[in-house]
């Protein structure tokens, strides 16, 4: 997958398979959804949660010029060959992650479930994207509680916002090859010839 849709990927399956419980229901699962699901849907499937892409842009802290080696084998290339790029656009994508619920007991579970290591964590986040093989950086950048009634029943909804740093890389990709031969150059200085190895 493209870039921005591994990152989603990723942040769905690091937050799926949490299961709360009640005395309905020892385990009852979690649903996760891009954006906000169908109302039939949502309706019959509380407790949820949702993921939303709020932001992207270019992390200029990160910044760098140049030509380097990749590190890892992009996306769509030849595995086990080496690569050289431009220095590829670091990118921070920012998410809305919104909890539903409409029992506080389930509302608590998940904000434990949610703080996680491999989840949501308050320090050292990261979040695992099996296509090219790297765990990026994940920050939770804020947390909101915005509980409300909704058609006359509790709405229990917690608001968190991260930041997943990524990067664009560019379209062209450049093979490395091992050095198979060295090449001289000649040339004179007063009548004298010199034969150097070009480095």
């Amino acid at each position: 997958m493209p870039f921005i849709l591994n990152e989603d990927k990723a942040l769905k399956a690091a937050l799926t398979g949490i299961t709360v419980s009640d005395s309905g229901n020892p385990t009852r699962p979690v649903g996760v959804w891009f954006g906000q699901p169908d109302p039939e849907i949502r309706f019959q499937a509380y407790p949820y949660i949702t993921i939303d892409l709020i932001g992207m842009y270019i992390a200029q802290e990160r910044e760098h010029r140049g030509y380097v080696p990749l590190s890892y084998t992009p996306e769509g290339a030849t595995p086990n060959t080496k690569y050289m790029v431009d220095v590829p656009i670091p990118v921070n994508l920012d998410y809305q992650v919104t909890t539903y619920a409409r029992q506080p007991r389930h509302d608590r579970q998940l904000m434990f479930e949610l703080s996680k290591p491999a989840r949501l964590p308050i320090r050292f986040g990261g979040l695992q994207v099996p296509e090219d093989k790297t765990i990026r950086r994940l920050d939770l950048l804020g947390f909101t509680k915005r509980d409300t009634t909704e058609q006359d029943k509790r709405l229990f909804r917690n608001i968190y916002t991260v930041r997943i740093s990524s990067e664009l890389l560019p379209e062209q990709f450049y093979n490395v090859y091992p050095v198979t031969q060295t090449p001289q150059i000649t040339y004179t200085v007063q009548d004298q010839v010199f034969t150097e190895i070009e480095l």
